[in-house]
């Protein structure tokens, strides 16, 4: 009677309104009536709703799951014969981005200094160069020294992981 595949059709409902009336405290009796249902009906599509809503809550879990799957197989899918070919563009564009998550799952800053830093700072500046947006005359202004490192008290590339570029 009135089951699944009994011909009868369903009687819509205004979920709002259902929703609406059972939060400000009314009856299942008071809001059938109102909706023009019976109790036994609204009463299955409340029953509906929560199985939906369960079922809503478990698919992020469930989705987190897919994701952390399809990241195990994009790393495992890097060999060091594909790390070994790739340009220097992709490699850096690479390490930013598993050094971003790996700080962001310890908690700390994404902020990434020194060499990296550099590389992508003239990633940046090469792109903008092909792209047209970065102007010939700052690219000129820019100061050089042909000084020596110990001069200049850069002797290590250790130096530049404490600079912000």
């Amino acid at each position: 009677m009135g089951g699944v595949n009994s011909g009868r059709q369903e009687k819509e409902v205004d979920i709002e309104a259902m929703i609406d009336l059972l939060a400000r405290g009314e009856s299942v009796p008071v809001v059938a009536t109102e909706l023009g249902i019976s109790a036994p009906t609204l009463r299955k599509r409340i029953a509906d709703l929560q199985l939906k809503q369960g079922l809503l809550l478990q698919y992020r879990s469930i989705q987190s799951l897919q994701l952390t799957e399809l990241q195990a197989r994009v790393l495992e899918a890097i060999t060091p014969q594909k790390i070994n070919e790739a340009p220097l563009r992709d490699l850096v564009a690479s390490y930013k981005i598993l050094k971003d998550k790996e700080l962001v799952i310890e908690g700390k800053p994404s902020e990434i200094k020194g060499l990296v830093a550099h590389l992508i700072y003239l990633e940046k500046q090469e792109t903008a160069l092909k792209d047209g947006t970065l102007v010939s005359e700052e690219i000129s202004d820019a100061q050089y020294d042909d000084s020596s490192r110990e001069e200049s008290g850069i002797n290590s590339l250790a130096v530049l992981d404490k600079q912000d570029f």
